[in-house]
């Protein structure tokens, strides 16, 4: 069984694909913790959809060759990350998007960890940002590592 919970958001797994992302060392080893069974991954089940796009987009962007979407994205989808409805928390969703004034995409992952009782680790500075002095379980991943309210961890 594996030792800790963790719930990711799509900024993680894009930073781990895309070679070309702020953090991608930080975002493999990561990666490769889950692999050894280190921890799980959890996430909203909307990451899904947050991952489709994120390829798409990446491909619009000429960050990567449409024939290398489909077998990044099927790699990524294929993660055993706990997909979890959040259907259940609406009202601490709304309030955290309203609190910290992000959207409810943002907020359904912070609500997740929360209920969770466990850390978010994001790739999103602008979210970290806005939340960490307050939530914090809400640790940056950056290229320097995971930062936890504004200090490293190893």
């Amino acid at each position: 069984m594996k030792e800790m919970n963790i719930v990711i958001d799509a900024s993680v797994l894009l930073k781990a694909y895309f070679k070309d992302e702020s953090g991608h060392s930080a975002a493999q080893e990561l990666i490769k913790s889950y692999a050894r069974g280190e921890c799980n991954f959890i996430a909203p089940s909307l990451i899904t959809y947050e991952i489709i796009n994120a390829c798409i987009v990446a491909h619009r962007k000429g960050h990567i060759a449409l024939d290398l979407v489909k077998e990044v994205l099927d790699e990524m989808l294929l993660l055993e990350i706990r997909r979890e409805e959040v259907e259940h928390l609406t009202d601490r969703i709304f309030e955290i998007s309203h609190r910290y004034n992000r959207n409810a995409y943002d907020a359904s992952y912070i609500a997740l960890a929360e209920a969770q009782n466990c850390d978010l680790i994001t790739g999103d500075k602008k979210l970290c940002n806005a939340v960490s002095k307050q939530l914090k379980w809400v640790k940056l991943l950056c290229s320097e590592g995971i930062q936890k309210a504004g200090m490293l961890e190893r």
